[in-house]
Formats: C-alpha cells, structure tokens, sequence
C-alpha cells in the first residue's frame, strides 16, 4: 500500500511538473508566432510591447495608465517596464508625461503613430492567434482560457499575498 502511495505521489509530481513545462513552452511559443505576425505585417514590435500598447489602446480606467499601473496590468516589474517605455519612446509609439503632483509617477500616452497602428497590431494579433487555436472548437478556446485565467488568478492571490506580508514586515 506503501508503495502505491509514493507511486501515486510521484506520478502527481510528474503532472505538475508537466504542466509548468507545457504553459512555459506554449508561452514561448506564442511569442514566437506573434513576433512572426508583426514583422509579417510590417510592424517592428515586440510581444512585450503589444502587452504595453494593448492597455494604453484599452485605456485602463479612462485616463492614461501610469507605469507602476502598466507593470501591474501586464504582470512585469517595473524596470523590465520602464525599459519597454523607453524603447517605444524611441519608436515614437508612446510618450511619458510627468505628474504635477508626484514627479516620480508618470503617465504614458500613445502618439498618433500609436494610436494609428492600432488596425494593423489587431489584425496581426487575430492572425497569430488563429494558427494557435487551429483544429480547436470555441468551446475547446473557451475552456482553456477559462482554466489558464484561474490558474494565472491563483498565483496572483499568492504574490500578493506575499507582497502584502512584506509590506507588513517592512512597516
């Protein structure tokens, strides 16, 4: 019975680390496809940056986000984000507008040239993701994003969890 038991646990094992595998490769993997999409289209945009470009497109909340709310919403630390601004500053696709009221806190706004690539990013966008659900019902998509949603919600309660209890520690 013993050994049915450290089987068992073993085989959990091999799943979980199966998976972590699996959604680290297909994450990759749909960088890649996109990365092809845009260069296809004629874009000379990164994946990274159309995660940036897609909240200033959305607008999170109405106005123009602030890096600090661009690192939350895309889930990268604020250096990795503050690099990405700096190269789509570059690019002319964003500029940084410093607050008045907290010189550190800047707000980031889209050009025209960031705003008018907008069509051509989404259609680029809907061409990568259609080679990745190729031979996948709506209902198969659905699932998947339904259950990759709560696994990436879980980890997010834990982090900030932590961070909540750093915070406590610190104060």
């Amino acid at each position: 019975m013993v050994l049915i038991y450290k089987e068992m646990e073993e085989f959990i094992q091999d799943i979980e680390l199966a998976f972590a595998v699996i959604s680290g490769k297909v994450s990759n993997a749909i960088n890649r496809n996109l990365s092809r999409s845009f260069k296809k289209s004629g874009l000379d945009i990164t994946p990274e940056q159309w995660s940036i470009l897609m909240c200033l497109w959305l607008k999170m909340g109405g106005e123009s986000p602030t890096q600090n709310a661009l690192a939350e919403a895309t889930f990268r630390d604020r250096p990795s984000v503050t690099r990405l601004i700096h190269n789509m500053e570059k690019q002319d696709l964003v500029t940084r507008e410093m607050r008045d009221s907290d010189r550190r806190s800047n707000r980031i706004r889209l050009t025209e040239k960031g705003l008018a690539c907008h069509k051509i990013v989404k259609d680029a966008t809907l061409n990568a993701m259609k080679t990745c659900f190729k031979g996948m019902s709506e209902a198969d998509v659905k699932t998947a994003i339904e259950m990759l949603g709560r696994v990436f919600r879980n980890l997010r309660e834990v982090e900030q969890a932590e961070s909540e209890k750093i915070n406590k520690l610190s104060i």
